[in-house]
């Protein structure tokens, strides 16, 4: 039979004894506040300092965006401005008749309202550029703005932007002036590098790209052609460019931007002109040449 042992008395003679908690006192608790009243109030030092002069860097580089922007702006409009002046006196010192400076300054609106954003800049840059041209050596503005649009994507091939050369012209060993060298391009279908004409500006470009073709007499039986496109086909079929579509990119720019309309309206004062001066007396004649 199994023995029953009494521990009653030996637990109630065992003793239990718990571990006093820890109390930081008067003293402790406020050194530990102060302390982390001290962290808390350094880190919103910090916070403001951070903040501050990031809201410093902020405003700064706002105000100069803004700044910037509106330097922009007014530049912008500065050039718009002395675009349209040049427009202008070139209009009028086609023809001293009121209906034909207002018919050409029409097809100049329309042209322009065919194009925005880039597109646009460019016309304006070139179109009075074109029309001196036309009026100097009677190549078709139309077919001056459409090779330019054509050969520098509204001027923004590198070398249109970097040296103003609009036409995609080479500096073969004939040409003295500036160059960009090593350029490259596609001489019938072959990648390859090349040297080509560099000018200081737009209107140099455009000048250069009429000498050029006046300077070679296989073109000069096509100057005068009243039509851009048969007078791009005309230096074409003389040897200008290789490229079979070139042709057609022509015929579609000058479509999309109504430029043969430019063409008609400058010799549509031309011929104004010529006629009144046909009209005059001779004395009267002679005293304007002088």
């Amino acid at each position: 039979m199994p023995q029953i042992v009494d521990l009653t008395g030996a637990i109630a003679r065992k003793t239990f004894a718990k571990k006093p908690r820890f109390r930081l006192g008067l003293v402790g608790t406020l050194v530990v506040s102060n302390f982390a009243w001290l962290i808390l109030f350094g880190v919103a030092v910090f916070s403001l300092i951070g903040v501050t002069r990031f809201s410093a860097a902020l405003s700064k580089s706002y105000l100069e965006e803004k700044w910037s922007s509106l330097q922009n702006r007014l530049a912008q409009r500065k050039e718009l401005e002395e675009r349209d002046l040049r427009i202008a006196r070139l209009i009028a010192s086609q023809s001293s008749d009121t209906t034909d400076i207002l018919g050409l300054a029409t097809r100049i609106s329309k042209i322009l309202d065919s194009a925005n954003g880039r597109q646009r800049r460019f016309l304006e840059n070139a179109i009075p550029e074109a029309m001196l041209i036309q009026t100097t050596t009677q190549i078709p503005a139309s077919a001056v703005l459409a090779m330019a649009i054509f050969e520098s994507g509204y001027g923004n091939s590198l070398l249109a932007k970097d040296y103003n050369n609009f036409f995609g012209m080479k500096a073969f060993d004939t040409w003295s002036g500036p160059r960009a060298l090593n350029m490259p391009t596609r001489d019938s279908g072959v990648d390859t590098t090349a040297d080509f004409r560099a000018y200081p500006t737009l209107a140099a470009g455009f000048q250069g790209y009429s000498q050029f073709l006046m300077a070679n007499e296989r073109y000069h039986k096509y100057v005068g052609e009243k039509s851009g496109v048969k007078f791009v086909s005309g230096i074409l079929a003389s040897g200008y460019c290789p490229d079979t579509d070139y042709l057609p990119h022509i015929r579609d720019i000058i479509q999309k931007h109504g430029l043969d309309q430019l063409d008609a309206a400058l010799e549509t004062i031309v011929d104004n002109k010529e006629s009144v001066a046909k009209s005059l007396p001779a004395t009267e004649t002679s005293a304007g040449a002088h």
